[in-house]
């Protein structure tokens, strides 16, 4: 009887909605439904319907009818609900390939609508009928699957439904340790909070193990536990009382094993006597088994031997065509009977048909095992190469999209240079355009400004000209004057053609000069010395200092130096007025500065186009000799003009 008591006791959870006068209650049930709209109160009532008709053939009927009226509804929950009660319905008839089919059909409502529970223990149905045809390491693999998957989910009811399933499957294929241990897990994972149905499923599980092993202190513990919880779950609820009558059959009968075990037969018949009270023709196979079972054992301890005989018997009529290895258990167990009363040879011949029969299961097991094992090797197998071809196709596909994308960066890197360069051509452009602009304003300026500082000598020689050539009567004084005038007009316009002339070929750069070696100091002399001639009629003192005592020679091109200089000693036009002028020369290791402070050339109040010609001049023959040139307003004294020029190497 081991193994029927453990595949079969389950089916107490799948017993909860069996009311004790469910035939009037479904009747009330029919006519409310008649009465109501196709909402989601209807889809509820259909449900308890189902629940309360589920051990006949009208469950199956309320169940295609909850199906199609959820699916007008397009309600995920009691779509799922359906092919759960239709699953209940055929695992309760051992149909194997149906229970299958609905439990892929309940799969997709499950993700929706969150019905793990409902699911967890529709596998755990599959899994069971594995079990029950054998299919002992397919049982065992899908329930590990199972509790991987409520690890990932987190759902405490998978747990105990995979620990269940594996307790079965190891318990079936004779790996008793292992199938205790995963009860007992299962056992440790429930607490007083979780449902009744729940507990008592785990429990009956324990006892029909803890009985088999004869551990009979964990057997009464076990018993009296789930005494107690269905006591008080069916005070809580007495309608559902019918609906335990298997459990409550199998609690007496669990109690007469543990009595007879301690040798307390007395005991054992009260439980006995109160177990035929819950017998009756809605009444499980197995149950029927066990009770028949447990009136031999009670017979054999009593010393009843032919009656004994009479209830092994009756267990061997119903289990010899499907159950062989409980049939072998019930011949043993006739054989022990005939050598307890001392007919050896009737013993011998039960023990050898027995063990004969024991031979052929345990081959048969064997054999199936083996074959299982292949078969589920050869799956693994098949799924490993399948995922190794998959995992190459994934790391082509990997590296196609790794190609893909450094391609794709180097793309979007040379994009961006190319638009990095042409927001900064475009930048350049800009600037260029606008320095253009500039220019051209400049230009326009400066040509503005030069036509007005040309046009005033120029009409001045114009004029004068024409005066003195239309009145020959003109006397000699005046023409000696106009004579005067168009003389420095000349000179005046002469030099500022010159200068810009310079200043045109500075700035393209064709300016052709006479360069030679020349000592600095006399150089500064001798500007000094011109200065002095030019400033006699103006005012202007220029002295020169400096702090160098020895000969240096530059080579630079000694006229335009000294033009340059000679322009920040003198007065830049026509001016008489009495200014001192420091011409300081200092040299800072290979560089000589040429410092002239209170020059008129940086006074701002001589600031016209001439002077601002002459800076660039400057600025520019500076540049050009690898030298510098600017002007320092921002001096405690006067404003200052700073010659930098450098000594070349050749000089040094």
């Amino acid at each position: 009887m081991k193994r029927i008591a453990l595949l079969l006791f389950v089916l107490c959870y799948s017993l909860n909605g069996k009311a004790s006068t469910y035939t009037s209650a479904s009747d009330s049930l029919l006519k409310v439904l008649q009465t109501i709209p196709h909402d989601t109160i209807r889809l509820n009532i259909i449900s308890q319907i189902i629940r309360i008709e589920q051990n006949n053939s009208r469950c199956i009927q309320y169940a295609d009818t909850l199906m199609k009226e959820a699916l007008l509804l397009h309600n995920d929950k009691y779509a799922g609900m359906s092919a759960y009660y239709h699953i209940l319905y055929y695992h309760n008839h051992n149909d194997q390939d149906s229970v299958s089919k609905w439990l892929n059909i309940m799969r997709p409502y499950v993700k929706k609508s969150e019905l793990w529970d409902y699911f967890f223990e529709a596998k755990r149905f599959q899994l069971n009928l594995y079990t029950n045809s054998r299919q002992y390491e397919l049982a065992i693999s899908e329930a590990q699957r199972m509790k991987q998957q409520s690890i990932q989910i987190n759902n405490k009811r998978g747990f105990i439904a995979a620990y269940q399933c594996l307790s079965n499957a190891y318990v079936g294929s004779q790996r008793w340790d292992e199938g205790i241990k995963a009860l007992e897990e299962a056992y440790r994972m429930l607490t007083a909070k979780d449902h009744p149905v729940d507990r008592i499923s785990v429990l009956s599980q324990l006892i029909s193990v803890t009985k088999a092993r004869k551990d009979n202190q964990k057997l009464l513990k076990y018993i009296q536990e789930q005494e107690n919880i269905l006591h008080k779950h069916i005070a809580e609820n007495p309608s559902l009382k019918e609906g335990f009558t298997d459990v409550y059959l199998f609690n007496e009968l669990f109690y007469c094993y543990y009595y007879l075990n301690i040798n307390a037969p007395e005991q054992a018949y009260s439980h006995l006597i109160k177990s035929k009270e819950y017998l009756n023709k809605n009444t499980y196979f197995t149950y029927r088994i066990l009770y028949f079972d447990t009136l031999a054992q009670y017979n054999r301890t009593i010393g009843k031997y032919q009656q004994a005989l009479n209830y092994i018997d009756t267990t061997l009529t119903m289990l010899k065509k499907d159950f062989p290895n409980d049939y072998a258990e019930q011949l043993l167990e006739k054989a022990r009977i005939w050598k307890q009363v001392g007919q050896n040879e009737k013993a011998i011949l039960f023990y050898e048909q027995a063990l004969s029969l024991k031979d052929s299961v345990t081959t048969e097991l064997s054999n199936t095992q083996m074959k299982q094992i292949k078969k589920k090797y050869n799956i693994e197998k098949n799924e490993l190469e399948q995922e190794k071809r998959n995992n190459r196709t994934q790391l082509l596909y990997l590296v196609f999209i790794f190609v893909i994308l450094i391609l794709l960066f180097i793309f979007m890197a040379r994009l961006f240079v190319i638009r990095k360069a042409l927001k900064h051509s475009e930048y350049e452009i800009r600037k260029a355009t606008e320095t253009v602009r500039q220019t051209n304003e400049m230009k326009n300026r400066f040509l503005s400004k030069m036509s007005y500082n040309i046009r005033i000598p120029l009409n001045n020689v114009v004029g004068f000209s024409q005066l003195i050539a239309c009145e020959p009567n003109i006397d000699k004084e005046a023409r000696q004057e106009y004579t005067n005038i168009i003389h420095q007009s000349s000179e005046k316009l002469m030099k500022l053609v010159n200068d810009v002339l310079d200043l045109s070929r500075l700035e393209a750069q064709m300016m052709k000069f006479q360069v030679q070696d020349y000592d600095v100091i006399e150089l500064c002399k001798e500007v000094c010395y011109i200065a002095r001639v030019q400033n006699e009629q103006t005012g202007i003192n220029v002295d020169f200092s400096t702090k160098i005592d020895s000969p240096i020679i530059i080579h630079t091109d000694t006229r335009r130096l000294t033009q340059a200089l000679l322009s920040a000693l003198v007065y830049p036009q026509e001016h008489r007025q009495e200014r001192y002028i420091r011409f300081i020369l200092s040299r800072e290791e290979d560089v000589l500065h040429f410092q002239i402070c209170n020059s008129p050339l940086a006074d701002p109040a001589f600031v016209s186009q001439e002077t601002i010609i002459r800076h660039d001049i400057n600025l520019l023959l500076l540049q050009h000799f690898g030298g510098d040139y600017f002007v320092n307003q921002e001096t405690p004294e006067n404003p200052e003009i700073v010659f930098i020029y450098p000594i070349s190497s050749e000089s040094k």
